[in-house]
């Protein structure tokens, strides 16, 4: 199975200039719990997830001060098992999936677990 046939599309996206509390409305009326951040010329600048912001972050605080700027990106194409693999290996559970150079998808662990949850 491949990330495209799972991925989450279309994608949600937020600025860095956003307000944490703007971001957790957002993220609660889409009920997603990770948005890719964009910079103003449409690249990505970092991934920021619910759980960046409640750890006690001022909700008045930019989503650049609490966003990881270190995306991991996989593309449509790979294995579902290897994207699994890599959020493993570097303890995270949202992937930001990419083609030709934009941003397509997001993957999330519980993607991941849905599928092998209907496996029989």
């Amino acid at each position: 199975m491949r990330v495209g046939e799972i991925m989450n599309s279309p994608v949600v996206f937020t600025q860095k200039t956003i307000k944490v509390s703007s971001l957790k409305d957002m993220l609660s009326r889409k009920g997603i719990t990770a948005v890719p951040v964009i910079e103003d010329d449409g690249t990505i600048a970092g991934i920021v997830s619910s759980s960046d912001i409640i750890s006690g972050h001022d909700e008045n605080k930019s989503v650049m001060e609490v966003m990881s700027d270190f995306v991991h990106i996989v593309v449509p194409q790979n294995r579902v098992k290897d994207a699994a693999k890599m959020m493993v290996k570097h303890g995270v559970h949202h992937l930001v999936v990419m083609e030709d150079a934009k941003v397509v998808g997001m993957l999330s662990s519980m993607d991941i677990i849905k599928v092998y949850a209907e496996l029989d």
